[in-house]
């Protein structure tokens, strides 16, 4: 039953109309709820997925922290080793130098050593020369020597004779023979023996030998 412009429904009607929308309603809510809940497991899921890319990442980082301390721990290392390679390049250079002062005394030795050997080289060669002249000297001494011995015998063998020829002089025996001058007749110390550079005996290499004479040293006279 109606009414122009309005319409009229019965309880009946009403009420099967909100059964069916509520059927809709509910079955709509359920569908969403459905939704709702398998967006929630999608969400729980991403959420487990998501964790655990933070557990892994958590992971990779305290790792990585890990390999940043061996990092530094290996820099603090290197830092020290350079510390150590620098002062074993400043020994080294030390070294070098002190290598090169050695090497310079080396030659400088050498140089000297060089001359030192020069000069034994000279002073054997003048020893050398000086042994030679030694040889000759001491030969011309044996030659001289035996020459000496010669004009001594025949010094000896002339006195001889020149005693043997001499004529006796004047002399006075007391306890002891004494000479006597012929011409004052001083005796004693009054007398002397001189050369008598007139009575030639022999030479001993250039040099002559000559015989005794006596002379009275009161009044000169010689015999």
């Amino acid at each position: 039953m109606h009414k122009r412009g309005v319409i009229y429904i019965s309880q009946d009607e009403l009420k099967d109309l909100t059964d069916g929308l509520d059927d809709k309603l509910v079955k709509g809510l359920q569908n969403k709820i459905e939704d709702y809940k398998a967006e929630i497991s999608d969400f729980k899921a991403s959420l487990t997925s998501k964790d655990n890319e933070i557990k892994s990442s958590e992971e990779t980082i305290s790792n990585l922290n890990s390999e940043i301390e061996q990092g530094k721990s290996k820099i603090s290392e290197l830092e020290s080793k350079s510390a150590e390679i620098d002062g074993l390049n400043s020994e080294i250079g030390n070294l070098k130098s002190q290598v090169e002062d050695l090497t310079n005394k080396n030659e400088e030795m050498n140089n000297k050593l060089g001359n030192l050997n020069t000069k034994i080289e000279e002073l054997n060669t003048a020893l050398s020369e000086k042994e030679s002249n030694l040889n000759e000297l001491k030969k011309d001494l044996e030659e001289k020597e035996k020459e000496l011995g010669e004009q001594k015998s025949k010094l000896e063998k002339i006195e001889t004779e020149l005693n043997s020829t001499k004529p006796v002089q004047p002399t006075e025996y007391t306890s002891e023979e004494r000479l006597i001058c012929p011409s004052c007749g001083s005796v004693g110390k009054d007398i002397k023996s001189e050369e008598d550079k007139s009575k030639v005996l022999g030479y001993i290499g250039h040099s002559p030998m000559y015989g005794k004479k006596n002379v009275c040293k009161k009044c000169g006279y010689s015999f």
